[in-house]
């Protein structure tokens, strides 16, 4: 992997990890508690205003690749604990992967670094771990229930909606991922996401 591409991995890895308080763009008011972009303020005068950033500084905590952490980080903050918890970060990784257009060899090594970076800031339970295994397989062509709301692709897709199983993607950490269709929109998700 080529320097710039470890130094976004491992930006994107501290970024993950990184309260939303702690982040700068929480500082200049670009986003709320939950991430959520707050688009406009009042002025002095009570007066709605767009929430923009003006200064290199403001705009560099509002750029492309925090908008996609961020996107990443709600969809794992969306989830409860324990194997949905694991399946999501696997989810992410992938949806990380493609945003970025990572190869094979990169890809590979960010998952081992992202694995290494939540064992390293005790964010990994060994429940976790073992729990992966309860996650299940699906079936190639079975309609499915998604759990609960998924949000990929610019959009929600909300549970109880029905998802067609297309084909499997990836292995990661144990945990089969899958290529689904909810309507005509393109999904990657885990059989935790569906019932």
């Amino acid at each position: 992997m080529r320097i710039v591409d470890t130094l976004i991995v491992f930006r994107i890895l501290k970024m993950l990890t990184t309260p939303w308080n702690k982040m700068q763009a929480f500082k200049f008011g670009f986003i709320d508690m939950n991430g959520n972009r707050i688009k406009e303020i009042e002025d002095e005068n009570g007066k709605k205003v767009k929430n923009d950033p003006v200064t290199k500084k403001e705009k560099s905590s509002l750029t492309p690749l925090h908008r996609l952490v961020f996107n990443l980080k709600k969809i794992i903050n969306k989830v409860p604990f324990g194997k949905t918890q694991f399946a999501s970060y696997v989810t992410a990784l992938l949806l990380l992967k493609e945003e970025c257009d990572l190869d094979n060899e990169q890809s590979e090594e960010l998952y081992e670094k992202f694995y290494r970076f939540l064992k390293e800031e005790e964010l990994l339970e060994a429940e976790m771990i073992t729990e992966t295994i309860n996650v299940g397989k699906l079936i190639i062509g079975e309609t499915y229930k998604i759990r609960f709301p998924i949000k990929q692709n610019d959009y929600i897709h909300q549970s109880k909606e029905d998802v067609l199983i297309h084909q499997e993607y990836e292995k990661i950490y144990g945990i089969q991922t899958y290529i689904g269709f909810v309507n005509e929109e393109r999904v990657v998700l885990t059989a935790d996401d569906v019932y």
